[in-house]
């Protein structure tokens, strides 16, 4: 079947179960988006006999009531910090408020279990976004935060919608990026 065989709750805490018996060390949660799944994941935790730990993989751009689901149940969250400016994050991708609600889901994180903050630096956004991003997970983080500064964007989708996007990142950028980074405090960064 394409599209896989529908799983109850049990069915899928059964499934956990025996992947925690034969060494897993985590459930994933991502696929997507995977905050409209939260009620079933709860669910799911309910039926599982293993403690296996909640690795939540996650954009961070949802709502205080999902954080306050996920508090005291997420073990590791892996969120994606995208931009450091609200114009930035319009513009390319629709979305408004973000840097608010990024900055407070990122905060909730940090405090409710271990982050790992995933970083794409984007061609033509250091000193709009990365500048901020980064002063500010040194700032109200803490320069121990674990950052995952990546370069590997390249020009999918609707990246000819924004001039900047029609390219990878350039080597010099990404030099650019490596420094700010050490000019930022930050000691947990991966590259």
């Amino acid at each position: 079947m394409d599209g896989g065989v529908p799983l109850s709750e049990m069915e899928v805490a059964r499934l956990i179960d025996r992947a925690r018996r034969r060494g897993c060390r985590n459930q994933n949660w991502v696929g997507g988006d995977p905050i409209p799944h939260i009620p079933f994941w709860l669910r799911v935790l309910l039926h599982e006999e293993e403690n296996t730990p909640v690795f939540f993989n996650t954009n961070g751009y949802y709502s205080l009531e999902a954080s306050a689901l996920l508090k005291g149940v997420v073990d590791l969250y892996k969120i994606d910090f995208k931009y450091g400016s609200d114009r930035c994050a319009e513009r390319i991708s629709g979305v408004g408020n973000y840097w608010k609600v990024l900055t407070r889901n990122l905060k909730s994180s940090k405090s409710g279990g271990e982050l790992l903050i995933r970083i794409l630096v984007l061609p033509g956004h250091l000193e709009c976004c990365l500048g901020p991003m980064l002063s500010f997970i040194a700032r109200e983080l803490g320069t121990d935060t674990r950052v995952n500064l990546m370069d590997q964007y390249a020009p999918h989708w609707r990246a000819a919608e924004c001039p900047e996007l029609r390219r990878r990142l350039s080597r010099e950028e990404w030099e650019r990026a490596l420094k700010m980074v050490s000019d930022s405090g930050l000691e947990n960064v991966i590259s």
